[in-house]
């Protein structure tokens, strides 16, 4: 019962028909994709003498052309792709996130604990070194917390979520675009550090628009490949059944920062850590949902109950579009908003493996979903805990590099 607001398709990838392509060969020329195989929407740019190419990123990259980029990226980013390429590298390796995680732990009833031992051993069995991404998370929480204090700009608009990155460059414009946090998403922090360690990385996201993330031109290929959750349950049914895996409890992060850890949403919780940051001794924090509880402002005041700043949690792109609206109206108040474009947040992704139930929701599931992501861990030692380095990403739009600079 999982929603597809993530999908690319949803979130007007394919915008409008008439748009001129925006590359300067394209025009009134046959389209030809790289690999002939792949089967397009239908082809609005009439056939003459002259053919051009386009990569996979000059599509995605398109403010509006010819196809959805998700029938593209399902067919170059499977798990077939996956099995094959393992095979032809002598170091592969694999990053799971707690929320892909625990959507498989919920169908095949395990614990989170215990389904991460019995990814260990099938990807063990495939020569692949499997990682927690929650350290990695951990990285782009404190990189965002560095940024949020040395920014003068305001609101300053959390930019891990693709979907929302992906709505935000094909719709909007610079007056919005130079908002958005440059620090790089978990995912895309794992593959800078670890392409270092392993010649081939791949990931297990909740979002098919991770995919779209991975090939981004200014990602440098730190990420090969991109498979959902739901692409990957059969393969760790098959397995469990092959290797009669036997599963352990085994030590897994909390997403602790500075001994405070937050879980109220089914994301990453930016903003928590964000106003825990700036919070002073006796200074209390109050939330107020506005139109939906996907529309949370959230309150600092002083010891005096005097307010000091706003923040908000922006999930959904309905909610997107109001707060869109409340900025180039400029009555927007917060200082920070963490955004995502699926209901509910990450738990609730389009590539989370579908419930069977007819009664089980959304709205039930999650919370079950997230008992699970964040039970049974323990405080241990984070690689990373003193990475000091910041890995900031770009968007398009953006005429002035200046305006990047804090």
């Amino acid at each position: 019962m999982f929603s597809s607001t993530i999908k690319i398709s949803s979130v007007s990838d394919y915008i409008v028909p008439s748009q001129d392509c925006i590359k300067p060969l394209m025009k009134n020329v046959k389209l030809q994709l790289d690999d002939p195989s792949i089967q397009l929407k239908p082809n609005l740019i009439q056939n003459q003498n002259n053919v051009a190419k386009v990569s996979l990123q000059d599509c995605l990259a398109c403010s509006g052309c010819v196809t959805t980029a998700e029938t593209i990226l399902i067919q170059t980013q499977s798990l077939e792709e996956f099995l094959q390429a393992i095979k032809k590298y002598q170091n592969p390796a694999i990053g799971i996130s707690p929320q892909a995680r625990a959507s498989l732990s919920y169908v095949l009833n395990f614990t989170d604990s215990e389904m991460h031992s019995i990814l260990q051993q099938i990807f063990q069995e495939m020569n692949v070194k499997l990682y927690d991404m929650t350290e990695y998370m951990k990285i782009a929480i404190n990189n965002s917390i560095q940024e949020f204090k040395q920014t003068n700009i305001t609101p300053l608009l959390c930019s891990e979520c693709p979907g929302w990155v992906c709505y935000a460059e094909k719709t909007l414009d610079e007056s919005i675009i130079n908002h958005m946090s440059k620090v790089k998403s978990p995912q895309q922090i794992f593959g800078a550090i670890q392409k270092k360690n392993h010649d081939y990385i791949a990931t297990i996201m909740p979002c098919y628009d991770k995919k779209l993330e991975a090939v981004r031109q200014e990602n440098n290929e730190d990420i090969n490949i991109v498979l959902s959750t739901r692409e990957i349950e059969q393969l760790v049914k098959d397995y469990i059944q092959k290797l009669n895996i036997i599963p352990k409890q085994i030590e897994l992060q909390t997403m602790a920062i500075y001994d405070q850890e937050y879980h109220n949403i089914s994301s990453n919780n930016y903003v928590d850590y964000i106003i825990k940051s700036v919070m002073k001794p006796n200074w209390t924090v109050k939330q107020n949902i506005r139109k939906n509880k996907d529309f949370i402002e959230i309150t600092i005041y002083n010891e005096n109950m005097e307010q000091q700043s706003i923040f908000a949690r922006v999930f959904g792109l309905k909610n997107i579009a109001n707060l869109i609206s409340q900025m180039k109206t400029k009555t927007c108040k917060y200082k920070y908003v963490e955004i995502m474009a699926c209901p509910l947040g990450c738990l609730n992704g389009g590539g989370q493996i579908q419930i069977q139930k007819n009664t089980e929701k959304a709205n039930d599931l999650i919370p079950k979903l997230k008992e699970i992501m964040i039970s049974q861990k323990i405080q241990t030692d984070n690689q990373y805990q003193n990475e000091q380095n910041m890995y900031l990403t770009q968007f398009k739009h953006i005429k002035n590099e200046n305006n990047f600079q804090w």
